[in-house]
């Protein structure tokens, strides 16, 4: 084969798999569109605050921090494991705690994260009362 036949071939190799990259982005876009449609859906069709118990507030709040269905926003998070929290669920004020202290979602206070912690460690809840016994020993 000579220099001309080769580099013709080379070129028609380089065109074809270029094409199906095309295709592949075209594909990617569609995916994406389609998912920012149905996380739309599912904001608009989430009910009103006030109609929500703490266990769905908390379930709600776990879809905003894995962006499942929604999009990924920790603040959104903080804001429906706050409203959980303040209805008693123990496991959203330990979530709850977790964010404050480490600043996830909202401004980083150990004062507040203690709080919520010491909520869910009166009902009992064990990793509650983990947290606030490492913390009293580090503070030591």
């Amino acid at each position: 084969m000579d220099v001309k036949s080769a580099f013709s071939v080379l070129l028609l190799c380089f065109l074809l798999s270029s094409c199906g990259e095309e295709k592949t982005v075209e594909a990617d876009k569609t995916v994406d569109a389609k998912k920012v449609v149905e996380a739309e859906k599912t904001i608009q069709e989430r009910p009103k605050e006030s109609d929500i118990d703490g266990e769905a507030q908390y379930e709600l709040a776990k879809k905003y921090e894995n962006g499942e269905g929604v999009p990924l926003d920790f603040a959104e998070a903080a804001k429906w494991r706050r409203k959980a929290a303040e209805q008693g669920h123990a496991d959203a004020q330990v979530s709850l705690g977790m964010m404050y202290d480490i600043g996830l979602g909202v401004p980083k206070n150990y004062a507040e994260a203690a709080k919520w912690f010491r909520k869910a460690a009166e009902q009992g809840n064990a990793n509650a009362k983990e947290w606030l016994k490492q913390n009293a020993k580090e503070e030591n």
